[in-house]
């Protein structure tokens, strides 16, 4: 998930994440999607910037280089709003590469985009490959991949045998809430994780997929488990810390917390010197009772293509390069040294490709894994904003709250949820599926 760097404000983000995805459900509900041609060059929108960007230019530079074929990219901490102002207006770019499967599936069912079958490498499983519908044409193609069932621990200070104990303690637990418009998000990824570890594949996918009410038991017990892991002052300050600052607490002078549960891309705002930090998977550290064999939550940021920008032809040849794995090897490669490299979807991507042996490991966990997205990233947006501000609500909760008022707090969840049927919004589709 991308993020804008300002600081967090929990008390006004309902009102704020809802203004914003009223205008963006209002957006995909309108607008040509016809555009003009924009000349001879292809036309590449991303979230990624400062290293990221350059080794991204770098890849695309050679692209060029070998086809002769001009791109222009433009990286943005703002690619939702910039995407649907773009659509809306009827100059898409060629390319958008989406933070999620969610959004990417919304552009598809209101027709946006070209599909992408012939051009999806052999070796792509097909998680990261979504088609609308199940059987239906693929639209969008995952060029990054991030492992999220992680839990960072710092390895100079403590021992695996430590992390049972420290992850009892709540006041081990670094985190943050904060993002803006989109505050909320790290409380998702928390409550879709836990689900996963302690009911399986088969449960969270009908729950991702819209075939499972918010106020099940099943879903009910990944809340309380998260209420009790981040008991007393410590879900006060996860809402009033920003998610980038909550792990840099891990390798402060003077650590105040020991844990941090988050995605891969997180290393990146790692101080250079704690990028070989151990790490730890969450089915290890939480010791969850009863847990299933593991599947591990992943998520991707998907490359799609719009149509009727004038340049199909050359940018599905783009799309190729930036999915197959000698394009996905380069883009590892030219990421310049001190910033993390990204991990791959394609299989034929080798580990040896990342430096260290922390970034081996979770890119043969991505590899080799049974893998299911993020759930609240491929739900329809309405339920994904609404998960958000509920997690922020859960947080503010006495423990005593937590516990009287999770029941209405999931009924409210699950009125939005049939709310938000197939019938009544075809344009904003549940996912048929999110595993592997």
């Amino acid at each position: 998930m991308s993020a804008a760097t300002r600081p967090a404000r929990p008390r006004n983000v309902t009102a704020a994440v809802l203004g914003l995805w009223l205008v963006i459900l209002c957006a995909l509900g309108s607008g040509d999607a016809g555009a003009q041609p924009s000349g001879g060059t292809i036309r590449v929108l991303a979230s990624w910037t400062g290293p990221e960007a350059t080794a991204f230019r770098r890849v695309l530079d050679a692209f060029t280089d070998a086809h002769h074929i001009r791109v222009e990219y433009q990286g943005t901490t703002a690619l939702r709003e910039v995407l649907l102002s773009e659509v809306r207006s009827g100059t898409p770019p060629d390319i958008a590469v989406l933070p999620s499967s969610g959004e990417l599936t919304a552009y598809a069912a209101q027709g946006y985009l070209t599909e992408l079958d012939e051009v999806v490498p052999a070796e792509y499983p097909p998680l990261w490959t979504p088609r609308q519908p199940e059987n239906g044409p693929v639209y969008g193609i995952a060029v990054k991949a991030d492992l999220k069932s992680i839990v960072w621990y710092d390895g100079t200070r403590h021992t695996r045998g430590d992390l049972p104990a420290l992850a009892a303690d709540s006041r081990q637990w670094c985190v943050g809430m904060g993002d803006g418009a989109t505050s909320g998000w790290p409380g998702t990824d928390w409550i879709e994780d836990i689900l996963l570890r302690l009911q399986g594949k088969e449960v969270y996918e009908q729950w991702a997929s819209g075939d499972l009410a918010w106020d099940d038991p099943r879903v009910e017990e990944a809340w309380r488990t998260w209420g009790e892991l981040l008991s007393g002052p410590a879900g006060r300050t996860a809402l009033r810390t920003d998610f980038r600052a909550a792990g840099k607490k891990l390798f402060a002078q003077r650590p105040s917390c020991a844990l941090e549960h988050q995605g891969s891309f997180i290393r990146g705002g790692y101080a250079p010197h704690s990028r070989q930090a151990r790490f730890g998977f969450s089915a290890d550290v939480l010791r969850l009772p009863g847990s299933p064999p593991g599947a591990y939550e992943v998520s991707g940021d998907f490359a799609a293509l719009f149509k009727n920008t004038g340049h199909t032809g050359q940018a599905l040849e783009l799309m190729r390069y930036l999915a197959a794995a000698k394009g996905q090897q380069a883009w590892a490669e030219e990421t310049p040294r001190g910033s993390t490299r990204p991990f791959s979807a394609n299989s034929k991507v080798p580990v040896t490709v990342q430096r260290d042996g922390v970034a081996r490991s979770i890119a043969q966990t991505l590899k080799s894994s049974s893998l299911c997205l993020d759930a609240s990233d491929a739900m329809p947006p309405r339920m994904r904003l609404a998960f958000q501000r509920a997690a922020l609500t859960f947080l503010s909760y006495s423990a005593a709250d937590k516990e009287k008022r999770l029941g209405t707090l999931l009924g409210s969840l699950e009125k939005v949820h049939q709310s938000t049927e197939r019938s009544t919004f075809p344009d904003q589709p549940w996912p048929s599926t999110v595993c592997g």
